[in-house]
């Protein structure tokens, strides 16, 4: 489906074209750079140590599409976004996939979250996949926001659960939802989000 269906070019709300596609070994540079202009704040929150070269490069050496489906947004030559579906290989949760997503700041609230998480809700439908999970910092409004937009549910919330750089204890947000119904919702959301009008939820999308 990856060599089918991409690379694709997208059109964000500003007139700005912008090129999804999957992430391939050669894009250490890009992606690295990418991670290294993001701001403190964006990255403490991260899964990863993305500062180290080494993390990087691994993903983009050991690109594993049966565990890992890593997709990027190229503006140009620069990575812009970076999104990815995790599937889970345990037997009992293997109808269950975890999206992650990350957006430099100069192309947030134009439309380009969206588009890139629409992606990886095909990309969980194509995998059978019957429900997503999205972890977000609870007091990150913007973010709970956006995925509530298109149908996210907040199932639990783990208190303490992440120390920021300043070691101060933040809550994380488990938030869910069925891939059926995710694909109209997203479509839909898409269309209003990409209006002139439109603002949207939250910032990092």
């Amino acid at each position: 489906m990856l060599t089918k269906s991409y690379p694709k070019t997208v059109t964000l709300k500003d007139g700005t074209s912008v090129v999804i596609r999957p992430l391939a070994e050669g894009d250490f540079d890009q992606l690295f750079a990418f991670f290294e202009a993001l701001p403190d704040e964006d990255r403490i929150f991260l899964r990863h140590d993305v500062s180290d070269p080494q993390v990087v490069r691994k993903w983009t050496e050991d690109i594993d599409v049966d565990h890992v489906i890593p997709l990027v947004a190229c503006d140009e030559d620069k990575v812009v976004a970076s999104g990815s579906l995790h599937v889970i290989q345990h037997d009992c949760m293997r109808h269950v996939g975890h999206i992650r997503l990350v957006t430099a700041r100069s192309h947030r609230k134009k439309g380009l979250g969206g588009l890139m998480t629409r992606e990886l809700v095909a990309l969980a439908e194509h995998r059978n996949i019957e429900k997503l999970q999205a972890h977000v910092i609870h007091d990150n409004v913007g973010a709970v926001k956006m995925f509530e937009t298109v149908g996210f549910e907040t199932v639990a919330v783990l208190k303490g659960m992440i120390k920021d750089r300043s070691w101060k204890s933040r809550d994380l947000a488990i938030m869910i939802n069925d891939v059926a119904n995710l694909t109209q919702i997203m479509e839909d959301w898409l269309q209003q989000s990409m209006l002139p009008g439109f603002r949207a939820p939250g910032g990092g999308m």
